[in-house]
């Protein structure tokens, strides 16, 4: 990232001893690194204590960078906030507050934060690696120059909680360039892990099929606003349900239209109840599923 605004890509990192360290780029041609000093605020070295792990991001929405730095200790909190009160080529810190959830702070030993429009509803979400290998999720409640949590989940892989057994670290990125935020993680044993953030099969929209089972597609629009409509094409009677997941694979809404004869149908799903994003709409008839990716407008 361009920390002071030159136009070169400069390198944030944390280390062991608590610090965040800043290495300026110096040439536009060749990758060339300059060490300056550590990241201060009040005019003193930012120190967390043990392995810091900050990320740059304009938390505020205020056209700055700001920064948020996971720490060792969980107490009071793990996940610092300094807001930059100095201009765009040159950050100024002063005081931190903690990231807070559900009124307390977020509390994470060695926690390792990263920020990222998870769900794709146009806000900042905050992601949480600890110690114990397991990466929480934290959805955004506020707005995106506001944020606010209550609460965090889990992130699951084929129905179970990642966990790399012990100090997780992650970076969010979209490693498969499908347009969607994917994970990568490491553990204390040195190994990196990738997380796609959609499972094979799912589709984008268009029409798609399980041979000898049936066949879904969107009969409407895509992106779309209140409510979407299925096509199927069963090839014999069966039982249809219908299940609607957020990103992170959180059921956010489940009907059950009924029973249904060999032929081609089309079922309407009430959305109006969610928040614009990008969910999975999952129909399953006996053990078979098919799943299609929505874009929901306002």
């Amino acid at each position: 990232m361009d920390w002071n605004e030159d136009g070169l890509l400069d390198i944030i990192v944390g280390d062991r001893n608590g610090y965040i360290n800043y290495f300026r780029r110096t040439s536009d041609t060749d990758i060339t690194l300059t060490e300056e000093p550590d990241i201060r605020a009040n005019g003193t070295t930012i120190d967390v204590g043990y392995n810091s792990s900050p990320v740059v991001v304009d938390w505020d929405e205020d056209g700055l960078h700001d920064l948020i730095v996971g720490q060792q200790s969980s107490s009071p909190g793990s996940i610092r906030l300094y807001l930059n009160s100095g201009t765009p080529g040159d950050p100024t810190f002063t005081d931190y507050s903690y990231i807070t959830s559900g009124g307390s702070n977020i509390s994470h030993y060695r926690c390792c934060p990263q920020v990222h429009d998870m769900n794709g509803d146009g806000k900042k979400d905050l992601l949480a690696a600890e110690n114990n290998g397991y990466i929480y999720y934290y959805e955004n409640v506020g707005t995106n120059a506001d944020p606010e949590f209550n609460g965090s989940e889990r992130l699951q892989s084929e129905g179970s909680d990642i966990d790399l057994y012990y100090g997780a670290r992650i970076w969010v990125d979209d490693w498969d360039e499908d347009g969607y935020p994917d994970i990568l993680a490491s553990d204390y044993d040195g190994y990196v892990y990738q997380y796609l953030a959609y499972p094979t099969g799912v589709s984008g929209g268009q029409s798609t099929s399980v041979t000898g089972a049936f066949g879904m597609s969107l009969a409407g629009s895509n992106p779309t606003t209140g409510s979407i409509r299925l096509s199927l094409d069963l090839p014999r009677r069966g039982q249809v349900e219908i299940g609607v997941f957020s990103m992170e694979g959180r059921c956010v809404h489940r009907e059950s239209p009924g029973s249904f004869r060999p032929g081609t149908h089309t079922l309407g799903v009430d959305l109006s109840s969610l928040d614009p994003g990008v969910y999975l709409i999952s129909c399953r008839i006996e053990d078979a599923a098919l799943t299609v990716k929505v874009v929901l407008t306002e």
